[in-house]
């Protein structure tokens, strides 16, 4: 028996587009708000990196100082070839901007924000800008924003000028870029911080929301009618379901929301590792369809902006986990933006794939390679039979292995140009090897041998000719060899395409 069947996945790459696709595009007036946020599904977020805080006041440096590398167009291209479709970008401003009364944000940062944002529109993508770490703590420097009546007028002045400022900044971007006025406004160290607050941080968030909506939108252009986000304390959905008010009640304004449910599994630590029962399959079922009855229903539209479970050496439960909340939001309309993923940024690898195909088993990607250019082994639309594994390969990430006679993984591709192309194979084998044909929309184009290479890690090179048609199609690998059920034949780590 395979130690792991996995049914399906995403494609790698996409196709090559012009810059700033989606970034100047103007408002559409045709589009509904659940038609948008289904649009928006599935998302990721950029975290730990321009909301990162390590001291005041902070240069361009601080987007590293979590631990995260300096972000990279070809970072986010990774989240969309990998199927994602909005890039939500947490923001901390507090320490990039200057005192009363005017809270200049520092042009260079401002230009940062801006950089990165870009990156996720060459990609087609949709991007979230938000004010996020600047909640009001003491022992922060010029931290500000408090959902307390002592400090409500500053905090609504602040967030106003803030507003202001980033609003004008992006004026001119499409209905593919929305704002988010806050991340989880709260009141800091108080018992209420995390439960959803009590009666006066929930009016007090009320009143800042309306503040920031009126700021966006006073600034005119395209931030006119754009989308904008509003949460509510902490972002927890049952202070949004019994105490959101709606700025204006704007049908542009969309409730963001955060679920973290049951935290003993999501993020406590030690907590449990454990999660799936049928009890708590239906608690979380039930979670996401209580924005549905109180939202989604009446035509107002949700994004979880954060969502997923720590790693506690517990893939399988959290592979679940991940298919039950995608199914749950996409049947109850609401668009989820994950926090917790697998890709890490320094090596630019998915490190359990199969965590994010639990997400794109309900949200299936469309996305196909363009060719010329590079495929991932691991990064099938479709396969039988073989498993992901880590490599050692120079560059790392996952390999495809376990690969017995008649399996097969499957890619679609993207052909810039018509014409004979020289397909690399980067491939390992520790037994007699065996046979890869090569099918295109399921005619055959070829075959290419692999013969033992002294190890399952050991690589090598090996190359065929193949002729391709123009234009999108699916290119499967069938995997030919002797031997029965057991008998290996191969590893593949990447097919490049030149």
């Amino acid at each position: 028996m395979k130690k792991l069947l996995l049914l399906s996945a995403v494609t790698s790459l996409v196709s090559s587009i012009a810059w700033g696709d989606t970034a100047f595009t103007g408002i559409r007036d045709n589009i509904t708000p659940l038609e948008f946020t289904a649009d928006m599904a599935p998302g990721v977020n950029l975290w730990n990196t321009l909301d990162a805080v390590c001291g005041a006041p902070a240069d361009l440096g601080s987007e590293t100082c979590w631990g995260n590398p300096r972000t990279t167009k070809a970072m986010i291209t990774d989240m969309k070839n990998r199927g994602f479709k909005t890039l939500r970008i947490p923001v901390t401003w507090y320490n990039h901007m200057g005192s009363a009364p005017n809270y200049t944000i520092d042009r260079a940062w401002m230009d940062r924000v801006e950089e990165v944002a870009n990156y996720a529109f060459d990609n087609d993508m949709y991007v979230i800008i938000n004010i996020h770490h600047d909640d009001y703590d003491e022992g922060k420097y010029r931290s500000w924003l408090s959902p307390t009546y002592n400090r409500q007028n500053a905090s609504i002045d602040q967030l106003r000028k803030v507003w202001t400022q980033i609003a004008n900044r992006f004026k001119n971007y499409g209905d593919y870029l929305i704002f988010e006025t806050m991340n989880e406004p709260r009141a800091v160290g108080t018992p209420q911080e995390w439960t959803g607050g009590n009666a006066e941080h929930r009016d007090v968030v009320n009143k800042l929301n309306l503040a920031a909506v009126n700021a966006i939108r006073a600034t005119g252009g395209n931030n006119a009618s754009r989308f904008i986000m509003t949460p509510q304390v902490g972002a927890t959905g049952h202070a949004a379901i019994y105490d959101l008010e709606i700025p204006n009640n704007d049908n542009k304004v969309i409730v963001s929301i955060h679920n973290y449910g049951p935290f003993s599994f999501t993020l406590q630590q030690p907590g449990t590792n454990r999660w799936g029962t049928q009890q708590e399959i239906r608690n979380l079922q039930n979670d996401i369809k209580s924005y549905y009855d109180n939202f989604t229903s009446k035509g107002r539209a949700v994004v979880i902006g954060e969502w997923g479970a720590a790693d506690k050496s517990n893939l399988a439960d959290r592979v679940k986990y991940y298919e039950v909340f995608a199914e749950a939001s996409k049947q109850y309309k609401v668009a989820p933006i994950s926090w917790i993923y697998s890709y890490d940024r320094n090596s630019r690898t998915w490190k359990y794939p199969a965590l994010e195909d639990a997400i794109f088993k309900t949200y299936g990607a469309t996305n196909a390679v363009t060719v010329p250019g590079k495929i991932e082994a691991e990064n099938y639309t479709s396969q039988s039979g073989v498993q992901n594994e880590g490599t050692s390969d120079v560059g790392g990430g996952q390999n495809i292995g376990y690969i017995e006679n008649g399996d097969y993984s499957e890619y679609e591709i993207d052909v810039d140009t018509a014409g004979d192309y020289y397909v690399t194979f980067r491939v390992a084998s520790n037994t007699s090897g065996g046979k890869i044909d090569v099918y295109s929309n399921g005619s055959k184009l070829g075959s290419v041998n692999v013969n033992n290479t002294g190890g399952w890690q050991n690589w090598r090179d090996v190359s065929k000719t193949l002729t391709l048609s123009q234009g999108k199609q699916k290119l499967r690998l069938v995997y030919v060899g002797s031997g029965g059920q057991g008998n290996y034949l191969l590893n593949i780590n990447y097919i490049d395409i030149r």
